[in-house]
């Protein structure tokens, strides 16, 4: 009998660590180093840019942040094409912890103008 395997050929179960890299960074926007720590619990940070490297193999497009010649904090550009590798194994996006949003404010949305409403006349 042979073993059932998803799409991308790896069979369900324990994600492996650039698929929990994925799954912080597919929240959109720029994670920061320390936020990539906390939320996977992640104690080998200087082997992130391996982590990375594994992601851009699979055609993951990841800006990097700096200050300075530091990098702050990484950003997942194609969050849509890569979304089929954490569904097809049945995973999802990790909300990052620590970060929670108290008002409207910080999710630096704009507001949509109001449409003026147009009277229409009734047809017979």
């Amino acid at each position: 009998m042979a073993i059932k395997t998803t799409a991308s050929g790896k069979r369900p179960g324990k994600p492996v660590r650039w698929e929990r890299l994925l799954m912080v960074l597919a929240n959109g926007g720029v994670v920061t180093l320390d936020e990539i720590q906390t939320t996977m619990q992640y104690d080998a940070m200087y082997r992130i840019g391996a982590e990375l490297l594994n992601m851009k193999y699979r055609g993951a497009v990841i800006k990097a942040h700096k200050d300075g010649r530091k990098v702050v904090g990484y950003e997942l550009i194609n969050v849509a094409e890569m979304m089929p590798y954490l569904t097809d194994r049945g995973f999802s996006v990790t909300p990052i912890a620590g970060k929670s949003i108290k008002n409207l404010g910080e999710l630096k949305a704009k507001k949509a103008p109001v449409a003026d409403v147009a009277e229409v006349e009734e047809i017979a």
